[in-house]
């Protein structure tokens, strides 16, 4: 994978997509990952396993109509982190909704700002991707290969 694809799986919001446990899941064929999300997920975690999807910025995408895609694309912006109004009350409400793998994006978002989207998203890749080559995700973070 190039690195285009990388920064395609930043999302507007500062979410690293390629982390998304549905997205893994689908990816490895791994139902592990979407077992250890929270119950808010419940059901969602049997449906039959499809194709990975691209992240949030391609059309259509899987997580569905979003204020802060519309609003960030709206605005021609690659993410919120370089928006003039950042943080805005928007990212700043889903920074605090009660879903654990929101809470980073707030740090994300500065983080991608600061190394740019390139390297941000490289780092990621390395973080959510264990030394034996399989994928990490936001609710499983030990190896469900080797542990």
């Amino acid at each position: 994978m190039g690195h285009m694809a990388h920064i395609e799986l930043i999302s507007y919001c500062g979410l690293y997509c390629g982390a998304c446990s549905f997205r893994v899941t689908c990816q490895d064929k791994e139902r592990k990952h979407l077992e250890a999300m929270p119950a808010k997920y419940d059901q969602f975690k049997n449906e039959p396993l499809g194709e990975p999807c691209g992240g949030c910025k391609p059309d259509p995408n899987s997580c569905g109509d979003c204020g802060i895609r519309t609003c960030a694309k709206g605005k021609g912006l690659s993410h919120c982190g370089l928006c003039a109004d950042f943080p805005c009350a928007r990212i700043t409400e889903f920074s605090r909704d009660g879903v654990p793998h929101h809470a980073e994006v707030m740090e994300n978002l500065k983080a991608i700002r600061e190394m740019g989207e390139e390297a941000w998203a490289a780092a990621q890749e390395k973080r959510w991707t264990c030394a034996c080559g399989a994928k990490l995700s936001w609710y499983l973070r030990v190896c469900p290969k080797c542990g």
